[in-house]
């Protein structure tokens, strides 16, 4: 039975108003706060060594990247939202949504990539080991896109929930069960 784990949740919302981002790079403070709106127009900030990037721009929009947990970045969210008011800069309603998640998970042998490809249908999965080591397998009927690798290991990104992704992990580890099984 597959067990996935979230490997990265990242999401993004919008402060509806724009940020004067010199300021905040000299007014917040954390682990890792860079501007240069030369080299990157956005706001770069990590609150501590651990946490995940809040990346904010000019117009208001920002993104969350690199929690490990969905309540770690609802968490990273609502801290940015309450240092930024400290400031007194208001929010009415803020919108956050998650954007992407990234599972990863172990398939218990081996495969064979080229293989693989076919068997999974040419018309979903693209396979060129020159240009990437794994099998991307995009099903029709699942929201994201496995990285699938010889040694087993499984990446699915793009998922927006923890239940979608259990049933993607599920439909495919059957799917590769049944391929084995009869080849």
């Amino acid at each position: 039975m597959p067990n996935p784990k979230i490997v990265n949740a990242v999401g993004g919302g919008d402060l509806s108003r724009e940020l004067d981002l010199q300021f905040l790079h000299n007014a917040l403070e954390g682990d890792e706060v860079r501007y240069d709106p030369e080299y990157w127009p956005g706001l770069y900030i990590r609150f501590n060594e651990d946490s995940p990037a809040v990346l904010v721009f000019r117009t208001g929009k920002y993104n969350i990247a690199g929690a490990e947990s969905i309540k770690e970045l609802l968490e990273s969210n609502q801290e940015f939202l309450s240092r930024v008011g400290e400031f007194g800069i208001s929010i009415d309603d803020p919108h956050f949504e998650i954007r992407n998640l990234v599972f990863i998970n172990q398939y218990d042998r081996e495969l064979n990539l080229e293989q693989l490809s076919v068997a999974l249908g040419l018309e979903n999965s693209e396979y060129e080991p020159e240009q990437f080591p794994g099998l991307l397998y995009r099903p029709l009927e699942t929201e994201g896109t496995f990285l699938i690798f010889r040694n087993g290991k499984i990446l699915l990104t793009g998922a927006k929930s923890s239940g979608n992704a259990d049933e993607a992990f599920i439909e495919l580890f059957d799917r590769l069960d049944e391929l084995f099984a009869t080849g």
